[in-house]
């Protein structure tokens, strides 16, 4: 079960089943930041089968999106060109294991709209690594 916690080293707030220390899950080399759905920790724990460590982030320079396609809406993160300085929230999800990786790619991949790249996010004044899926 999830609970709230305080990194005073990274001035972070994130969420766990346990305290993480700065050498752990804030420094795994998998992360996904997200900015949809998959937010949603009981979502991300069905999906996964676990409950992965995370913490709210935001990534600069990128604003979120609506699409109509098909008849569905469908969401995407894009850059913004318009202002480099804008601010996009949503969680990271903190050193997942490499078959969560391909859970969480199963939905965001699905279709080809989108692509894998990576990006810095910061958590309190905390940067990471993290993955994240754009509209190709």
């Amino acid at each position: 079960m999830y609970r709230p916690f305080y990194s005073a080293e990274n001035s972070a707030l994130y969420f766990s089943a346990e305290p993480i220390s700065f050498g752990g899950a804030f420094s795994g080399d998998c992360n996904v930041f997200v900015c949809g759905a998959l937010q949603d920790p009981v979502k991300i724990s069905a999906l996964l089968d676990s409950e992965p460590p995370f913490a709210p982030a935001v990534a600069t320079g990128y604003r979120r999106t609506v699409e109509r396609l098909d008849g569905e809406d469908i969401p995407f993160m894009v850059p913004d060109a318009g202002d480099p300085r804008r601010v996009l929230t949503g969680v990271v999800w903190l050193d997942l294991a490499k078959e969560s990786l391909e859970r969480i790619e199963s939905l965001e991949l699905d279709r080809g709209l989108r692509k894998r790249i990576t990006i810095g996010v910061r958590l309190g004044e905390l940067e990471v690594a993290a993955y994240t899926y754009l509209k190709k």
